[in-house]
């Protein structure tokens, strides 16, 4: 949990930028919502992924943590990749439509 709250900073990072640059194309009154927008839509779609992992967690019916962390288990670890990506891949879609 801990590594996944390392990466916060990153992943807002980006579409923070995105939102300041077309900003400042529009109109400067409506640059306090875009920036809301972003951080509301970025900090949803991070909560989501978190939830994803957990019900990913009760569905395949393993202790994540204890194959990856103690058993390091790095055939696991790339699968559990795959379904972060499934999982942003389908909430970013939700997102924009």
């Amino acid at each position: 949990m801990r590594t996944l709250l390392a990466f916060l900073p990153l992943l807002l990072a980006s579409p923070l930028a995105v939102a300041a640059q077309d900003a400042g194309r529009r109109s400067a009154d409506m640059t306090g919502w875009y920036f809301l927008s972003t951080l509301v839509y970025g900090l949803l779609g991070i909560a989501l992924c978190v939830l994803g992992y957990f019900a990913f967690d009760k569905i395949a019916g393993l202790n994540l943590q204890h194959e990856l962390v103690e058993d390091q288990n790095i055939a696991l670890g790339i699968m559990l990749a795959g379904v972060f990506v499934g999982i942003a891949i389908v909430i970013g879609s939700v997102m924009l439509s």
